[in-house]
């Protein structure tokens, strides 16, 4: 295997596909390596941590010879890493060693033959989801925060997808917040039956790296009964789903809005992050207090260190009180990008929902958060 190619038509792909590599448990194990293929003008990268595979393919037209081979992950990346990104790199494979070299200097790294390199085994398809890239990377970034980083319930660990007809429903969840965000997919072939999937955390952040954000063509999230796949970007991805039950989240979304706020996002955003400072770092508490047309906000510490705030609110005047997780708001208030926000509250007074003023963004999206009130 010998070929040569400018460095920076390969460095973030180079860096994606070695994330995943360098995510591997095992540190001698041969997922720490990158397979690296070259077959006629295409160059292939390709590594997996046994629960998610990404691959990519690079056009490449100085090839002088064809090959495959798996190289360390770290060292590759940390190798080309001290080169000029405008130079052209000369790759080749020799007495089990890969030579990596440009005009002025030359690396020579282990490599490990390819043949135990391990691949997804693909089922059947048993359901597709078609959408548009920027309306999937809008979805995964605009939800995924919400999910849980605890090992303690499977199902809080992932993106939950429901299609029903062409009607497609997300969930995140981690117990004390959730996300809900709905679309109708123009192009989507209309389900027989309800479908349901959920996806790891690792898989959506690393399928929103390799969407467009801008992009108005249609990928398909293709799905077997234990594994999504999908194509983009001279991407290919793989993964394993999260396979459990999934409960009825829908029976927490309140039925009837009591009363409903309109606040000003940035604003209010800046506040709360003012008097977080001295909140307690345990539960981030923030108490929100509504009414006189104006909305209180106070934190107290275990040192019984204090904060205040207050901002108008003319619409305010039925008295609410309730205690948020701070950081919870302000990454809800993040995501949504209408200039107010609607917090809408129901009896008993154990949430809050918050949605944009607007009834879909610009991509056709819904979106609501529910944050559950803490004890401060």
């Amino acid at each position: 295997m010998k070929f040569s190619i400018t460095l920076s038509s390969i460095s973030k792909q180079l860096s994606e596909v070695a994330s995943i590599a360098c995510s591997a448990p095992n540190k001698e194990d041969i997922t720490q390596n990158i397979l690296i293929n070259v077959t006629g003008n295409e160059l292939t990268f390709k590594a997996t941590n046994y629960n998610i595979e990404l691959q990519t393919k690079i056009p490449v037209m100085d090839v002088v010879s064809e090959g495959e081979t798996t190289v360390n992950a770290v060292k590759l990346k940390d190798t080309l890493a001290n080169l000029d990104i405008n130079s052209d790199v000369v790759f080749e494979l020799a007495n089990e060693k890969l030579i990596i070299s440009n005009s002025s200097v030359s690396f020579e790294i282990r490599a490990r033959s390819s043949k135990d390199f391990p691949s997804f085994e693909i089922d059947n398809i048993v359901q597709s989801i078609v959408l548009k890239q920027k309306q999937l990377k809008n979805i995964i970034d605009s939800s995924s925060f919400c999910v849980s980083n605890e090992d303690f319930r499977d199902y809080l660990k992932g993106v939950r997808f429901e299609l029903n007809g062409t009607k497609l429903e997300i969930f995140t969840s981690d117990g004390h917040r959730m996300a809900i965000l709905e679309t109708n997919l123009d192009n989507q072939e209309p389900t027989i039956a309800p479908f349901g999937a959920i996806l790891t955390k690792r898989c959506a952040t690393q399928l929103s790296k390799i969407l467009d954000d801008n992009g108005e063509s249609e990928v398909t999230l293709s799905f077997t009964k234990n594994a999504v796949l999908t194509t983009c970007n001279n991407y290919s991805l793989v993964s394993k789903q999260i396979i459990c039950g999934y409960p009825n989240v829908r029976t927490v979304i309140p039925r009837t809005i009591d009363t409903q706020l309109s606040i000003p996002r940035e604003s209010f955003s800046n506040l709360i992050k003012q008097v977080s400072v001295l909140s307690s770092k345990r539960i981030n508490g923030v108490t929100f207090n509504f009414g006189n047309g104006k909305v209180d906000l106070r934190c107290e510490n275990s040192e019984h260190e204090v904060a205040t705030a207050s901002l108008d609110l003319p619409d305010a005047q039925t008295p609410i009180e309730i205690s948020l997780n701070s950081q919870y708001v302000r990454e809800v208030l993040n995501v949504l990008k209408s200039e107010n926000v609607l917090f809408c509250f129901s009896q008993p007074m154990a949430q809050v929902m918050i949605k944009p003023d607007t009834e879909e963004n610009e991509f056709g999206i819904k979106s609501s958060y529910i944050i559950s009130k803490v004890v401060v």
